[in-house]
């Protein structure tokens, strides 16, 4: 019994690094995931909008700089980096610039890598996200190769894995079991539902949960190599995930921001 519980707590160390933890007292929280923004080769304004979009949802709403957060051409990349409209450090100062609002509003809970970063790493044994976080004044809001974010909105706890690189096989991750499964890279917007059984133990009775896989768009512009491999282009974009704080209601809401923002045009409350 010893072996197989020291097996299981180097199982649960490995995941210590990536956890971030935050609390909202209020009856709906929001957590924005920020991914594939490619400072470099993006739209930067419209990072700056979705910014200060975000700054006026206020402290309930936090927020996650996802994977390739830089776009990081090297000479192992299928990219051009006569398309970036940055060098390598220009990119990492210009996006310490355009988030810098969100750290210093108290809503930017973590950053975590990407593959387009980690070319450079292969590469020089630079991490780009470690150098983005200490600029900002917080190495530890890097936070490695994944996410995992617990958020209590009042007393209902709502668990987030984000994921840049990962499977295509449906279900994949199921096992982490997680209310909202975040999946970067492939800059294909989609939102799906699924349904997750859980067990009361207490009462001795099956609970269906249901819970959502998130697929992120990107900031990035079309690319000359997305446009010769016949990538689809989709819209920049990215989800905002609004969760409930009423007692007995654990339900979680995704939207794109756009979609959110329009609401709010129209009278929705934030």
């Amino acid at each position: 019994m010893t072996m197989l519980s020291d097996k299981i707590r180097m199982m649960k160390d490995t995941y210590t690094r990536h956890i971030m933890k935050c609390r909202v007292d209020a009856d709906i929280g929001r957590l924005a995931v920020l991914s594939d923004i490619h400072e470099g080769l993006n739209d930067r304004q419209y990072l700056q909008d979705s910014v200060q979009f975000l700054l006026k949802l206020g402290n309930t709403c936090k927020v996650v700089i996802g994977g390739d957060c830089t776009n990081t051409t090297t000479k192992n990349s299928k990219g051009n980096v006569l398309e970036e409209w940055g060098s390598g450090d220009e990119q990492i100062l210009a996006l310490v610039d355009d988030i810098r609002p969100l750290y210093e509003s108290g809503q930017l809970l973590g950053i975590i890598q990407g593959n387009h970063t980690q070319r450079a790493f292969n590469d020089a044994y630079i991490t780009i996200e470690m150098m983005i976080a200490t600029l900002l004044g917080d190495r530890n809001l890097y936070k490695g190769s994944m996410g995992i974010v617990y958020f209590n909105v009042n007393k209902n706890l709502y668990v987030h894995q984000i994921i840049h690189k990962h499977s295509v096989t449906m279900g994949a991750y199921d096992f982490f079991n997680a209310d909202v499964s975040w999946y970067e890279h492939k800059h294909k917007p989609m939102a799906r539902n699924k349904l997750i059984i859980e067990h009361n133990k207490y009462e001795k009775h099956p609970m269906p949960k249901e819970c959502w896989d998130l697929f992120q768009s990107s900031f990035q512009t079309y690319p000359d190599y997305a446009k010769s491999a016949s990538y689809r282009p989709s819209i920049p974009s990215y989800f905002i995930c609004e969760m409930s704080g009423i007692k007995n209601d654990h339900s979680v809401v995704p939207y794109l921001d756009h979609d959110l923002a329009r609401m709010i045009d129209r009278g929705y409350t934030i």
